[in-house]
Parts: C-alpha cells; structure tokens; sequence
C-alpha cells in the first residue's frame, strides 16, 4: 500500500469575515499519482494548491507533505522542493530559456556545469533543442513553447512534488492537446506526484489518477475517473460531466 506524500485535513480558509473559501476539506495523495482539482471558478482549487507551497495558509486544519506540517516548513526551501507551474509559466522576462530553468539549481549552488547539463536534458525532455532555444527569451517563444519551459524549470532541482496551476488553459485548443499528451508521456516516465487544477473535463478524465470535484469550497467527491463516470455521488457532478462535450466547466 502506497503511503500519502501529501494530505489535507479538515483544512477550511476564509478571506475575511463570511468569506469562506475552503470548508473542511480532507484528502491524500500517495506517491506517483496525479490528483487533479476540478469545478467551477471560485470553489477553491487555486486556494487549495497553493497551501501545498505555502502560498496560501488555511485557517484551520492541517496541510502536510510527508506527514510534517507545511506551516512549520521553511517556505524557502519548500518552494525550492516542490515544482511549480503556472497558467501563464511565470518566466522571468529578462532571463534567457537556460536561465529560466536553471533558476533553482543556481539558488542551490549547483556548479555550472553540472546546472548547464541538467537544463539541456531537461530542454530535450521536453521537445525543445537546446541549441536553439536557450539563448531565447520568453518573448521569443509562443505559448505552448513557455510553457515547455515553465514544466521543465519546475523539474529542474528533479523534486518528487509538482504542482500545476491550469497549466494549459491559456493554449489554443491544438496546442494544449499536443502539450497533454505530451504530459501523458512525460508522467509515466518521471513517476511524479502531481496535484493539478483545470477548469476542462476532458483534461481532468484524461490526465488525473484520481480527480477531487469541489464546489463553492466543499470537496463533493473524489475518486478516479472510472468512479466519477459510473458512480457519481452528487447531482453536481453529474452536471459538470455533461459538459464533457463541451471541454470546459466554468
């Protein structure tokens, strides 16, 4: 049996008075498996993820990463540890490709070959030659070429964790298809945990081991996708699976 790498317990999170964002919410992930975070804007996936970094705290109730609370982590070096890539890939304008991945092996004191190495692998894992692109800069890429480099800058320090933040919402349909499956081909090889948040079905059926539906902060159902299509426990999720022909759930 697979122990949690990560787990929320019972954690809610309010914004000021009456604004609660997250009530009780209580999960786990176990090593290896890809847990995305779905449901409309709002119900907290966002919030949520970002406790696993900590970005974001909650008010009560616990977040811990192999079972040490993430509160009591130094944020630095957890961030240091755990992957991030955002929507929009977050690339430092000014900073080249190889920079831009290399950012973290450089704040861990890697020496230059060794960060220099790791950075063409990395460029090469993800379909982009390094000859070509390292010396670029972020305005010279397209939105799914960011991307690639968002990933591989979050896999750069090789962390066990990855967190992604709607990592394909902002690509045109093509792209972001061609970038999924690519995804499918990069988890089965690296054997990460991943916690990702969509607002797509489709991409949630396709990519996650397990999927967690919430709405307006109240975790409604978890399970695999097999679970969500043939068992659903809440009226809402069978709504927002009707809209898997439509892709996405907003």
């Amino acid at each position: 049996m697979k122990l949690p790498v990560m787990s929320v317990r019972g954690v809610s999170k309010e914004f000021g008075p009456g604004v609660r964002v997250l009530d009780h919410v209580d999960f786990e992930v176990v090593k290896g498996e890809t847990l995305v975070l779905i449901g409309e804007s709002g119900s907290g996936k966002t919030t949520l993820l970002r406790m696993f970094n900590g970005l974001t705290h909650p008010s009560s109730g616990d977040v811990r990463i192999h079972d040490k609370p993430v509160r009591i982590q130094d944020p630095i070096n957890l961030r240091r540890r755990v992957g991030y890539v955002q929507q929009d890939a977050g690339l430092l304008p000014h900073w080249t490709v190889e920079e831009n991945v290399g950012l973290v092996p450089l704040l861990l004191g890697w020496e230059s070959e060794q960060r220099t190495s790791r950075v063409h692998a990395l460029l090469n894992l993800v379909h982009l030659d390094p000859q070509q692109f390292r010396a670029r800069y972020p305005i010279e890429l397209s939105g799914g070429q960011r991307q690639r480099v968002a990933f591989a800058r979050a896999l750069a320090a090789d962390p066990g964790i990855v967190l992604l933040d709607e990592p394909f919402g902002a690509l045109d349909a093509i792209t972001r298809h061609e970038l999924q499956r690519q995804f499918l081909s990069l988890k089965q090889r690296l054997n990460k945990t991943m916690v990702m948040v969509t607002h797509d079905v489709d991409e949630a059926l396709q990519l996650g081991d397990r999927i967690a539906v919430l709405k307006e902060g109240r975790l409604l159902q978890i399970g695999t996708p097999v679970d969500l299509l043939n068992a659903p426990v809440h009226d809402y999720v069978v709504q927002l699976l009707r809209h898997r022909s439509h892709g996405v759930f907003s």
